[in-house]
C-alpha cells in the first residue's frame, strides 16, 4: 500500500521542474527591429476648401514639393453686424455722427431706461437725449432689443474749401489737411503761425475761446486771454498790450501781472520766546504776550524805554508803535499782571512791576460789547489784537477781516493765556469767539473792487482759467465745484499777497462761491 504523502508532493515536483528550464533557456534579444518612414507619411493634413474635387487632385500630386512653403489663408470664424447707427459714410452737418451704440437687451425697459444706459456709458443724461432725437423728454418710447447712440457729436459745417470761420458759416478746420483756422485770414492751415494762441481761432488749438484773437480781453470780454501777437498782460479796461501799461501793478487784470514782491511777517508777529526774554545765544524773539520790543537788556516789552534806544531790532519791533503787554522789565524783575496771576522770567527778584497803561497806536476807540466784563490782563491782549490791524491785512476795527486771518485768534489765545494763565485766559479767548462769530453772522460780501489789486488780479485769474478747470463758461456754479479753483485763488493770494493779506482775498472766494452755491 502506497503511502498518500507521496501521492500529494509528485504534482508540484512536476510544476517546479518545468518553471526552472524556461528560466535558462529563454533569453531576450538584445537588438530592435528598425522602424523606416515612408515619404509623405507624416505631411500635415490641408483644411478642407469649398474647391472642387478636381483641384484637390491636382494639390495633392504636387503636395510632396510645395508642402514646406504652403500656408493657409485665415477664414473669418464668423460675420460681425454693425449696428446702423454707426456713421459709416458721407455725412452732412447737423447729422448725428454716432461713433459707439449701446444695447437696451436684457433691460428693463421704462422711463429710467435712459438714465441708466447713459450712466452705463459714462456720458450725461442731456448728452443721451441730443445723440438720440427721437426719443421722447420723458424716456416713454425706448425700446427693449434695440440699438441707441452713446458716443458721438453733431456733425460740423467742415472747412472742405479751406475757408473756416465766422465769415464762412463757422465751418471748421478740425477733420481736413489743415486743421487751424487762421483769424487773419479765415483760411485752415497747420503752420506754427496758423496754430499759435492769439491767432488761431479754432481747430487744433485752444481757440479764441481762451485766447483773444482780437486783443479784448478779461471780464468784459469773456475771460479771454493775451497771447501771442497780443502781448501778455491784461489791462483794466479789457485791452491786451505790453509795458507798465497794462502789466503794471494795479492796471493789470489778467496774464503775466506785475505784483509787488511779498514782503515777510517780521520775526517779532509770532516771537518764539517762552519766557520774556530775548536776543542772546539763542537768538529768542519777542512776541505779544510779553511784548514785541526787545530792549537792551534782553527783556521783551512794549513801552518807550523797550522800544527806544538800545532796542535790538534783530529780535523784536523797535518802532514807537509797538503794541503788547507793556512793562519795564529789567533783567532780574518779575512780570506781573494786576490780577492774581503771574508770568515770571527765567529769574525772580522780590521787586515786581505792576502791568501799566500800555502804549498803542490803536484806531480810534469804539465800544465793543462785552469788553467791559474782562479781566484786565484780558482787555490787554484783546486790545493787543485789534492793534495789529495793519499788519493783519485789515481796516481798523474790521472784524470780518480780523477773524479771518487765524494769527488773530491765535494771537489772542497766545497771549491771554501766557498774561492771564489758562484759567483765566479762557474766558477771554471764548469772549474772542463770540466777537468772530458775531462778526461772521453780520458781515455782507466785499465787492471785488475793494480787494487789493494782488487779490483782484489773482482772483480774475483763476475765472480766467474756466476751460482748464473743466467749465464751458466762468459760471460761479461751475468754477466753485471743482476744489482746484479755491485751492489755485489760495495759492496765488498768498505768493503775491502774503499770508496776512490773502486772507482777505481767500474769505472773499468762500464768500463768492457760497453765493453760488445758495443760487444754483
Amino acid at each position: 500500500m502506497k503511502s498518500p504523502k507521496g501521492t500529494t508532493w509528485l504534482p508540484h515536483l512536476v510544476f517546479c521542474t518545468i518553471i526552472i528550464y524556461f528560466a535558462f533557456t529563454v533569453h531576450a534579444s538584445d537588438q530592435c527591429a528598425p522602424s523606416v518612414w515612408q515619404p509623405g507619411q507624416f505631411i500635415r493634413r490641408q483644411l478642407s476648401t469649398s474647391t472642387s474635387t478636381s483641384s484637390s487632385s491636382d494639390s495633392s500630386s504636387t503636395s510632396s514639393s510645395s508642402s514646406s512653403s504652403s500656408s493657409v489663408a485665415p477664414q473669418p470664424t464668423a460675420n460681425i453686424t454693425i449696428s446702423p447707427l454707426i456713421t459709416t459714410g458721407n455725412i452732412t452737418s447737423g447729422e448725428i455722427n454716432c461713433r459707439y451704440t449701446g444695447s437696451t437687451e436684457y433691460l428693463d425697459i421704462n422711463y429710467y431706461t435712459c438714465t441708466l444706459l447713459a450712466n452705463q456709458y459714462g456720458i450725461s443724461v442731456e448728452s443721451f437725449f441730443k445723440l438720440n432725437p427721437g426719443l421722447d423728454p420723458d424716456c416713454g418710447n425706448i425700446q427693449p432689443d434695440t440699438d441707441y447712440c452713446v458716443r458721438g457729436f453733431i456733425e460740423p459745417a467742415r472747412a472742405t474749401a479751406g475757408l473756416c470761420g465766422p465769415p464762412n458759416n463757422n465751418a471748421t478746420c478740425l477733420g481736413t489737411a489743415f486743421q487751424c483756422c487762421n483769424a487773419n485770414t479765415f483760411t485752415c492751415g497747420n503752420s506754427t503761425e496758423d496754430c499759435a494762441p492769439g491767432t488761431c481761432y479754432e481747430g487744433a488749438c485752444a481757440g479764441d475761446s481762451v485766447f483773444t484773437t482780437t486783443g479784448q480781453c478779461g471780464s468784459q470780454h469773456g475771460y479771454r486771454q493775451c497771447a501771442g501777437v497780443w502781448g501778455d498782460c491784461c489791462n483794466a479796461d479789457g485791452e491786451c498790450g505790453t509795458g507798465e501799461s497794462y502789466c503794471g501793478n494795479g492796471v493789470c487784470q489778467l496774464g503775466n501781472c506785475t505784483v509787488p514782491a511779498v514782503v515777510g511777517l517780521p520775526p517779532w508777529l509770532n516771537g518764539n520766546t517762552t519766557d520774556g526774554t530775548c536776543g542772546g545765544t539763542n537768538a529768542l524773539t519777542c512776541n505779544v504776550v510779553y511784548g514785541n520790543c526787545c530792549n537792551k537788556n534782553g527783556m521783551c516789552g512794549s513801552l518807550p524805554s523797550d522800544c527806544g534806544a538800545g532796542c535790538q531790532s534783530r529780535f523784536g519791533n523797535c518802532s514807537s508803535s509797538a503794541t503788547g503787554p507793556s512793562s519795564s522789565i529789567t533783567s532780574s524783575s518779575v512780570l506781573t499782571t494786576s490780577g492774581p496771576t503771574t508770568t515770571s522770567g527765567p529769574s525772580t527778584s522780590s521787586s515786581a512791576t505792576k502791568i501799566s497803561t500800555p502804549t498803542t497806536t490803536l484806531p480810534p476807540s469804539t465800544s465793543i460789547p462785552g469788553e467791559a466784563a474782562l479781566p484786565s490782563c484780558g482787555q490787554l491782549c484783546f486790545n493787543n489784537m485789534l492793534a495789529q490791524y495793519s499788519t493783519l491785512g485789515c481796516a481798523a476795527y474790521d472784524a470780518y477781516c480780523l477773524c479771518n486771518n487765524v494769527d488773530f485768534s491765535n494771537g489772542l489765545r497766545d497771549c491771554s493765556n501766557g498774561a492771564c494763565g489758562t484759567a483765566v485766559g479762557s474766558t477771554a479767548i471764548a469772549f474772542g469767539s463770540a466777537y468772530c462769530s458775531t462778526a461772521t453772522a453780520t458781515h455782507t460780501g466785499t465787492g471785488l473792487a475793494a480787494l487789493p489789486s494782488c487779490g483782484q488780479t489773482c482772483f480774475n485769474n483763476m475765472l480766467a482759467q474756466y476751460s482748464s478747470l473743466g467749465c464751458a463758461s466762468p459760471a460761479p456754479a461751475c468754477l466753485c465745484s471743482n476744489v482746484n479753483f479755491g485751492y489755485g485763488l489760495r495759492d496765488c493770494s498768498n505768493g503775491a499777497c502774503g499770508t496776512a493779506v490773502a486772507s482777505t482775498v481767500i474769505a472773499y472766494g468762500s464768500s463768492y462761491c457760497a453765493s453760488a452755491t445758495a443760487s444754483s
